[in-house]
């Protein structure tokens, strides 16, 4: 890996990223609301953007291209930051770390928020423009800012297949990734579009439409923590459900619905899965209401489907009542926060795809072992055979993935936090999925740096952040080992400076 490889791309993504952080100044503007945050951090982000622009362009590898996408994600979280470190009170740490934890937040569409309760409500002077920030940065990060980028900049540079690797399957919509990237963002900009108008319809006025459509067909989750949505009649939560399980949905097969191919849509092996456990998990989660007065059980069971398709589909929409559950319920519904959404689709989560992989590898592996060794038994589903290297790909993931759970709920444990929600906090950030039943803005700084690391490592499915934070720890040990050589070579060189005047008598 060479970071100055990536200096250019960095500077591109800088400079795309500093325009559209301006749009909040519209909102602004509009509501009479202080523009000054908004237009310093795209200012910035455009000059730094232009600064490293002027390094040469070069073909990344495989390394430099995880390098890039990891880095990316921590540079454009920092510069949306600061409108809320603009906004927001306390300490300088306090205000730096909470910022930032917002911000990476957005981009990684998990919807934890530790913005105070007066800033979500409309009497705050930027309630809009913050509002509308955070969504955008939501909408951004669901929509893949990074690879999306990378993919209209890319043609003669990096490989496609580095890209495919990194955020997407190996199915493709078409030949080339960056075709791919332009026809991913129009269905994006229709499904955004449409449910805009659809809540609009419903009731809610055009700003909270736009906001609400943003942070739920990204799978953010976040204006599950504004009060205004908390008494959101039937057909919004519908229409919100609706976007949550759109954006939860591989958008391969958005492109196949939307071209009339149902049969592939609903043949397909995740789709099916996917369904199948949200319509079993509500069924699970029926008799908490069972005690309600018969005149509430409609809302309550209003609230119990949207909070199960918010898990399910890794949005985390904080105002569906799931605060009310029990230990058993709880524990389902860390479950379905692992599980996440459908792989190539804004949600997080180990995906479906990789669960039904394991699953039936435990299959194959009792199969093959009750056959005699010379028996040839290819694992495969639904005709595709799947090779060692991929198993162990799936399998290794799997155990990084749940082993940091354990790692960071432990660490949660040790500042304090009772072992249920520190499981259940962390699945949450790590899945990308912004449930929380206990206030995070309270929790030691120590919690919430782990938390932002499992926010980014969800997101960038582990391994490039993994590599990005490799690539620290190598450049440091080659600075000691380098440094260390010096200092050590020094006398010796001075001995020798010495005895060459008495050699030449």
């Amino acid at each position: 890996m060479d970071i100055r490889n990536i200096y250019w791309y960095l500077g591109a993504f800088l400079l795309l990223s500093g325009f559209i952080s301006l749009l909040p100044i519209f909102v602004a503007v509009y509501y009479h609301e202080p523009a000054i945050p908004f237009l310093v951090s795209g200012v910035i982000s455009c000059i730094a953007g232009v600064a490293l622009l002027q390094s040469s362009r070069r073909e990344l590898s495989f390394g430099d291209a995880m390098l890039l996408v990891a880095l990316s994600l921590l540079v454009l979280s920092f510069f949306g930051a600061i409108p809320f470190f603009m906004s927001l009170k306390g300490g300088l740490v306090e205000v730096f770390l909470n910022g930032y934890f917002e911000s990476i937040s957005g981009y990684t569409t998990t919807g934890l928020s530790i913005l105070p309760d007066y800033m979500l409500h409309p009497t705050f002077q930027s309630y809009h423009s913050i509002v509308f920030r955070r969504a955008l940065s939501e909408w951004l990060g669901g929509l893949g800012i990074v690879v999306i980028f990378l993919s209209i900049l890319a043609k003669g540079g990096i490989s496609t297949v580095y890209l495919q690797r990194i955020e997407g399957g190996d199915e493709r919509i078409t030949p080339s990734i960056e075709h791919m990237a332009r026809i991913t963002l129009r269905i994006y900009l229709f499904y955004t579009l449409v449910g805009a108008i659809l809540l609009w319809m419903s009731g809610l006025d055009t700003f909270h439409s736009l906001v609400g459509v943003m942070s739920t067909i990204s799978t953010g989750g976040f204006v599950g923590n504004i009060p205004f949505f908390h008494s959101a009649g039937w057909t919004t939560n519908l229409i919100m459900m609706l976007c949550m399980i759109l954006g939860a949905v591989p958008f391969i097969l958005h492109y196949s619905l939307l071209s009339g191919k149902l049969s592939k849509f609903f043949r397909n092996i995740e789709i099916r899965t996917f369904f199948w456990i949200l319509f079993l998990s509500i069924l699970i989660l029926l008799p908490t209401i069972r005690y309600l007065p018969v005149s509430a059980i409609p809302d309550a069971l209003n609230n119990l489907s949207l909070g199960v398709v918010s898990t399910i589909t890794s949005t985390g929409y904080n105002s569906a009542g799931l605060e009310k559950v029990g230990y058993m319920e709880e524990f389902l519904l860390v479950i379905l926060m692992l599980i996440g959404g459908c792989s190539g689709s804004t949600a997080g989560g180990l995906k479906f795809i990789r669960l039904y992989v394991l699953l039936r590898a435990i299959q194959w592996m009792i199969r093959r072992y009750s056959l005699p060794e010379s028996a040839v038994v290819p694992f495969k589903i639904s005709s595709k055979v799947f090779n060692i290297r991929e198993l162990m790909n799936a399998s290794l993931f799997f155990f990084v993935y749940i082993f940091l759970i354990f790692l960071s709920s432990a660490i949660f444990m040790s500042f304090g936090v009772s072992p249920m929600n520190s499981v259940f906090i962390s699945a949450s950030a790590q899945g990308n999925n912004g449930l929380a039943l206990i206030r995070i803005a309270a929790l030691p700084a120590i919690v919430k740096l782990v938390m932002m690391f499992q926010m980014l490592a969800g997101r960038l499915e582990i391994f490039p952040l993994l590599a990005f934070f490799g690539f620290i720890i190598n450049s440091l040990e080659k600075g000691v080992m380098k440094a260390g050589w010096k200092d050590k070579s020094e006398p010796d060189r001075r001995a020798n400076l010495l005895k060459k005047p008495r050699e030449s008598k």
